[in-house]
């Protein structure tokens, strides 16, 4: 079997490790069930910059090559610049004998450049507000042109989502996670330090606040801030990598609260630092934008899963996904800040326990062979 995913990778060219194991969970869990995969972005050269000292290239074409052969994917990736590349052919052929294009975030809007042939399925990663954007703004969000409309909304066929429908079947997924491969990918990195704090990784502020049908479906910045105070509740200590900047508003809560605040730029200047800062936590306490738990369509971070196949178990804000995936050892869901401190503290009666769970669930929940069979049953 054969895949194309249209990625979004050159864009992001600087601290984005995060952003690009969120992609390559996709790339390599399709090569962990044998597929053949191949990667490719376009982009225009306005939104190029100017190459740095001493390089020929943009900083985004640097960053594409880079990590295309970090990930193993030289002699299978396509950049596309101003409808032109010099791999364009190969890309074209390979397509033509292709099975699946999964187009994160609907970001690839050059579909005509796939063939015919190629079941073209739209990924939305950002689930809730891709609804909302095209409900509450008009925003067009490039669906025309796909064959199947797939979501890391794990509840959206419940009735309890609270989204409006914008004409697409969905079809939810749990993300995949390639346990063998990060862990691999970990151990070559050095491993991991002494588990010291429960983590995360987070921009603070990001969307605006959407409003539909009197509720607010709102970022990340309100649902960290209700959290301010869970080191001194819960005894346990905290560290959270953000962008987060003294002179915020938000700055000295957070640091009165127990917190211990460190640079995202530094946790996500490559796929390495990255992992070692997951796997140097006790777990993850994952955090929620307002959105996706007013929706109710049970997102869970593509981050998370990551933290559950390095034996890291995650405390993680109920989005509606345990309608979808049962709580257990390594997985817990909190609502608020004291429900957070519960089970921060029912988490911390025996580490080990819910580090072997968080493994188990990894590779048997969010094993691509799992996580991806709603979309391989309809490709048969």
């Amino acid at each position: 079997m054969k895949a194309v995913i249209g990625a979004v990778l050159a864009r992001c060219p600087r601290a984005s490790a995060g952003h690009t194991c969120a992609v390559m969970n996709w790339v390599k869990g399709l090569e962990s069930l044998g597929w053949e995969v191949w990667i490719t972005e376009h982009l225009t050269s306005d939104e190029l910059e100017a190459p740095e000292p001493g390089h020929e290239r943009s900083p985004q074409e640097e960053f594409w090559h880079e990590t295309a052969a970090e990930f193993g994917l030289s002699d299978r990736q396509c950049l596309i610049i101003d409808g032109k590349s010099p791999d364009l052919a190969a890309f074209q052929d390979f397509c033509a004998g292709a099975d699946l294009f999964l187009n994160y975030s609907g970001q690839f809007k050059m579909l005509d450049l796939l063939g015919d042939r190629i079941t073209k399925g739209y990924l939305d990663v950002d689930p809730g507000f891709t609804q909302l954007w095209v409900e509450t703004c008009g925003t067009d969000m490039n669906f025309a042109g796909h064959d199947l409309f797939l979501t890391v909304g794990s509840n959206f066929r419940s009735p309890n989502l609270r989204l409006p429908r914008t004409g697409q079947d969905w079809i939810p997924l749990v993300p995949p996670v390639p346990g063998d491969y990060w862990r691999e990918r970990l151990a070559a990195s050095g491993g991991a330090s002494d588990r010291a704090a429960w983590t995360t990784v987070s921009h603070w502020y990001g969307y605006n606040d959407l409003i539909w049908e009197g509720k607010t479906y709102g970022g990340k910045r309100d649902s960290l801030h209700a959290l301010a105070d869970l080191p001194r509740m819960s005894g346990a200590p905290f560290c959270i990598a953000s962008d987060l900047q003294p002179g915020w508003e938000d700055y000295d809560p957070f640091i009165n609260g127990g917190w211990k605040l460190v640079s995202s730029a530094d946790v996500c200047r490559d796929v390495p630092a990255y992992l070692r800062f997951i796997a140097g936590s006790r777990g993850e306490i994952g955090v929620a934008k307002g959105g996706y738990v007013v929706s109710r369509g049970g997102w869970i971070s593509d981050r998370s899963v990551i933290y559950l196949a390095l034996g890291r178990p995650v405390v993680l804000q109920d989005t509606g996904w345990p309608e979808v995936v049962s709580p257990r050892p390594g997985l817990l869901p909190f609502d608020d800040v004291n429900g957070a401190a519960q089970q921060i503290a029912e988490a911390e009666k025996n580490l080990d326990v819910q580090s072997a769970g968080a493994r188990k669930l990894a590779d048997t929940v969010f094993n691509p062979a799992s996580s991806l069979a709603p979309i391989l049953e309809r490709l048969r």
